[in-house]
């Protein structure tokens, strides 16, 4: 094997490795969970350590980019905000774990994780009469290795990414 293809595929494992993930819905049997006309998302809560002005404001911005791209599915009847949700609703509620900015000087020009940018947070679903059906992880952080891609990423971009992701999750149990 070439040593390029070598390095071309480390390379590719490093960029997929750095930049973490969103899981699948962790359930124990998605098809006994029953389906899903409405979808009611709550404001998060957060434990994060020393949470700055970035944390409050994800904890209302990430559930309202949830809610609109599950609204883009088209998937559901109705997709609402913070309202009280009967025992048919899918109710989605979270709490942010990790929140960095970072720095993105740091980022573009020494890499190597130097100003690495953060964002954590598990994400339930459950029915509206309490019953928890499932939970997905987000476990995002900046490129690892510099240059300016990881200097353009943020929490922000990493919400955006994840609420996508959570809409085709939810998707999966709509009527």
């Amino acid at each position: 094997m070439k040593p390029s293809l070598h390095i071309s595929a480390l390379l590719c494992c490093l960029f997929l490795a750095a930049c973490g993930t969103t899981t699948p819905l962790q359930t124990t049997n998605l098809s006994s969970v029953r389906k899903f006309s409405k979808v009611m998302v709550q404001d998060f809560t957060s434990s994060v350590a020393e949470p700055g002005p970035g944390v409050a404001m994800a904890k209302t911005y990430f559930p309202d980019r949830i809610a609109e791209e599950i609204r883009n599915t088209g998937a559901f009847s109705t997709v609402g905000r913070n309202r009280k949700p009967d025992a048919n609703t899918l109710v989605i509620t979270g709490n942010i774990t990790k929140f960095e900015e970072g720095n993105s000087t740091l980022r573009l020009f020494v890499g190597m994780g130097a100003g690495s940018a953060f964002f954590e947070s598990n994400v339930a679903f459950r029915n509206g009469g309490d019953g928890q059906i499932g939970t997905i992880k987000v476990d995002k952080n900046s490129w690892a290795l510099g240059g300016g891609l990881a200097a353009a990423q943020n929490p922000t971009m990493f919400m955006n990414g994840a609420a996508e992701k959570i809409a085709e999750e939810a998707k999966k149990l709509a009527r």
